[in-house]
């Protein structure tokens, strides 16, 4: 069995329904998961085996953590680690594909905090370029030329930082919207199949 080492993952598929879509094709390709360890943010591990077909659930909640395992455990999911501290839970089937269980309201919460972090953290390597460039036109307009080098290297280092936490935030905020919308609809349908009281 190969091992093949994924990159950087978790900082790639970093909405937790594009994780289990990736984590479910690579299952099809017959890249089987190994549980996630330490290093799940840097890199994911993978066996090549046969295909199989997998059901993947990447979830957030706020039950207590035992209550929460032992419910997942008992309808025949196996926990696969932690990445960004979502639960990665796997279950493998033949025919029919398992029902997801994500906890919405947690899912959603989860993307809304990484959301408004990684816009921060956007905003903050946008503000530290415009220093960099407010420096160096303050020192090239009073003829100081020996940091140029110096300048475009902090200016070429922090661009990617930039371009990753707007492309992030951007994500995970849309994503919010999406689940909201989608707990609209769950809220909408258990009303109209809840039993009428007399």
């Amino acid at each position: 069995m190969a091992l093949q080492k994924k990159m950087f993952a978790a900082l790639r598929y970093i909405v937790p329904s594009e994780m289990e879509d990736f984590l479910e094709g690579m299952s099809v390709d017959g890249k089987i998961l190994r549980p996630v360890g330490e290093g799940g943010l840097f890199y994911f591990e993978f066996t090549e085996e046969n295909a199989q077909k997998a059901r993947f659930v990447v979830d957030h909640t706020t039950m207590p953590k035992a209550l929460y395992m032992q419910m997942a455990v008992d309808k025949g999911w196996e926990f696969m680690g932690k990445s960004f501290n979502c639960y990665i839970w796997r279950q493998r089937y033949e025919e029919r594909r398992p029902e997801g269980f994500a906890d919405h309201n947690g899912v959603k919460k989860h993307c809304l905090h990484q959301g408004l972090v990684m816009t921060v953290m956007a905003l903050l390597s946008l503000a530290l370029i415009v220093a960099i460039i407010y420096h160096l036109q303050a020192e090239l307009a009073v003829g100081i030329e020996e940091h140029k080098i110096q300048y475009a290297f902090m200016l070429a280092s922090q661009v990617p930082f930039l371009v990753y936490f707007a492309w992030a935030g951007r994500k995970l905020l849309f994503e919010v919207a999406r689940l909201k919308d989608v707990i609209e609809r769950e809220a909408t349908r258990r009303k109209k199949t809840a039993p009428v009281e007399d």
